[in-house]
């Protein structure tokens, strides 16, 4: 009678959910969270609410992503220190998100008299644009 009464109260909804936590459960949490499958996707696989995620898949969900993080990094490693084509670009992102590397505009000023004078006419086009475009702004509203 008792079960019953259990059994009735978990159709329902009333009662969460007893969860068999297994290997292969554990193994298709880990491999779907490191493919980027969302929490509610993993949950509507295994029929789970995601508090019983959180609550029984914690250690999966966080070791599936550091896993695929792993083997892309050691990808793009091996890609970026190979000889294909893909190496210099490889080559160029990791040293950007790795070793802060930046990349920088270098400008060469050959006739330093020439390059001033354009410099400052440059300038002044800026401000009479920017007055130019106040006192638009002014006038039309």
């Amino acid at each position: 009678m008792v079960a019953l009464f259990f059994y009735l109260l978990y159709k329902k909804g009333v009662m969460p959910k007893l969860v068999k936590k297994d290997m292969q459960t554990s193994n298709a949490v880990m491999k779907l969270s490191g493919l980027g499958v969302t929490h509610d996707q993993i949950c509507s696989v295994l029929t789970i609410s995601k508090p019983t995620l959180y609550k029984y898949y914690q250690e999966e969900l966080k070791l599936g992503k550091a896993e695929a993080h792993t083997k892309v990094a050691e990808n793009l490693f091996r890609m970026a220190t190979g000889d294909g084509k893909e190496a210099v670009a490889c080559s160029i992102f990791y040293l950007k998100t790795q070793a802060h590397w930046k990349e920088t505009t270098t400008i060469e000023v050959k006739d330093a008299n020439e390059e001033s004078q354009r410099f400052k006419e440059l300038v002044q086009d800026i401000r009479d644009s920017r007055v130019s475009k106040s006192d638009s702004d002014k006038s039309t509203h």
